[in-house]
């Protein structure tokens, strides 16, 4: 049985990833020109996989009887509204590299306290993470 600390743990991971700008961007209104309209497209394809990634962790959570948390987003990013897409890039890939770090560290303390089950999720979540990471790197070069 997993311990409280481990379910902390994925849950942080998971309000790392529910609560990202990549969440927030998807929710806002950003803009994009209309020849690079495929961009936010890609945004939104991104997005949606994260929150499939984020659905897996909240199901795995539940199933061990924790209370799932989804955080709230920053108020710093309050203020981000109705902005270019390619203003975001910076933010979108910083945010999605400590979502990556953090999960990496999740799956190595998870294997190291024997949850076998949650590392296993856990690394195919960081492997979905990190290629979402490589699509905002494509998406930003094409800005």
């Amino acid at each position: 049985m997993a311990s409280d600390a481990t379910n902390q743990l994925l849950n942080s991971v998971l309000i790392q990833m529910s609560r990202s700008l990549l969440q927030y961007a998807s929710e806002a209104s950003v803009w994009v020109r209309a020849e690079a309209s495929s961009a936010a497209s890609r945004l939104e394809a991104a997005a949606q996989r994260q929150r499939q990634a984020v659905g897996r962790l909240a199901k795995l959570l539940d199933g061990r009887d924790f209370a799932v948390d989804f955080g709230t987003f920053p108020t710093e990013y309050t203020d981000l509204q109705f902005l270019a897409l390619k203003s975001l890039v910076a933010g979108l890939l910083n945010g999605q590299h400590r979502i990556c770090e953090a999960a990496q560290s999740a799956v190595a303390r998870l294997q190291a306290t024997g949850d076998a089950e949650a590392a296993t999720l856990l690394a195919e979540i960081l492997t979905g993470q990190q290629a979402i990471e490589s699509d905002l790197q494509a998406i930003a070069a094409t800005l």
